[in-house]
């Protein structure tokens, strides 16, 4: 259920191989293979932020939910995107831990793999990347972030079209995650933002507010975010000890990212969501990011990935300044 990814996948542009200040993503990650390798611990003070990827191949959830499968794939393209993105902070450095792989319809025992292998890749990186694979990654991504945060209130920030809290009784999909975590740990609370009332029934309304759920309509993210938003993202954060992001790439407008299980009309904008990372990843309580649902056979020019990679290429560098402020190099 895993497989590593070679170093000559990471390719692009090289303007020099000696100047830091010209260097791409793809001249300073390093790859490490589970099978082979064990994690070394972090060292706080050797020079470079440690900043980690891992990839979730998997269709089963979005399968299993009923939309257009294809996120499978996503992964091995965010990379390409990634690699010729430039770096801005001489420090940041990037392991790729490779990919967990959902075997046949065997999704319950990927996420299971998934939270184990980032349970350890978080106890040894200052921030991690999760790239999906469907939004079923964000259960993984949860039962990795409680395997290393054991006892702790984890809060769950979700930027999406939908509440993902349908009924798995007969089998967890990617419409399900968000119910199953909250069904199971009570330290857990869910923010959800750009829910779109065309892409949820009233019983998911009524559903997320049984379950206590906070969240801010699409409609309420059009232009910027309001001083009201802000403060309750703000507040919600500071209920918690550990602030889990996610984002499913079907929130965003179908204009700017076509390549999704469901297709996003009269989505968000990308700098909303770009505002929406930089505000949370930025807290200090947030050590990892789940990127759902690129599907790159749906893509146009890759504007998809792209946006995403791009996405990613600034939560890397918020959080290289954040922790540089905070080290002594």
């Amino acid at each position: 259920m895993y497989k590593d990814v070679q170093k000559d996948e990471w390719t692009g542009r090289t303007d020099s191989a000696t100047l830091r200040s010209a260097f791409r993503f793809h001249q300073v990650v390093d790859t490490i293979d589970f099978k082979k390798q064990n994690i070394q611990p972090k060292q706080e003070f050797d020079n470079q932020i440690n900043m980690a990827l891992i990839g979730f191949e998997c269709d089963e959830g979005v399968a299993r939910n009923n939309g257009r499968t294809g996120a499978v794939d996503g992964p091995k393209q965010f990379r390409k995107s990634l690699s010729p993105l430039p770096i801005h902070n001489e420090y940041l450095h990037l392991t790729d831990y490779g990919n967990v792989v959902c075997n046949q319809t065997k999704l319950e025992a990927a996420q299971e793999e998934l939270g184990d292998k980032l349970s350890q890749i978080l106890l040894h990186n200052q921030f991690t990347v999760i790239i999906g694979g469907g939004h079923e990654v964000l259960y993984g991504h949860y039962l990795g972030v409680r395997k290393a945060n054991k006892n702790k209130k984890i809060g769950i920030i979700n930027i999406d079209a939908h509440f993902d809290m349908r009924d798995y009784d007969e089998k967890p999909s990617s419409g399900t995650m968000f119910k199953q975590i909250l069904d199971q740990d009570d330290q857990v609370g869910y923010f959800v933002l750009g829910i779109q009332k065309n892409g949820n029934t009233k019983a998911l309304f009524d559903r997320a507010d049984q379950y206590g759920v906070h969240y801010i309509m699409e409609d309420q993210l059009r232009s910027h975010l309001s001083i009201e938003t802000i403060t309750s993202i703000n507040a919600f954060i500071e209920e918690y000890d550990e602030i889990l992001i996610t984002l499913c790439t079907d929130s965003i407008d179908v204009s700017y990212a076509p390549a999704v299980s469901a297709p996003c009309i009269m989505g968000l904008q990308p700098h909303i969501v770009q505002t929406i990372l930089q505000l949370v990843t930025q807290s200090n309580k947030s050590a990892s990011l789940s990127i759902a649902e690129l599907s790159p056979r749906f893509d146009i020019d890759n504007r998809t990935s792209r946006l995403l990679a791009n996405l990613a290429s600034n939560v890397y560098h918020d959080q290289a300044e954040v922790i540089q402020s905070q080290m002594e190099f």
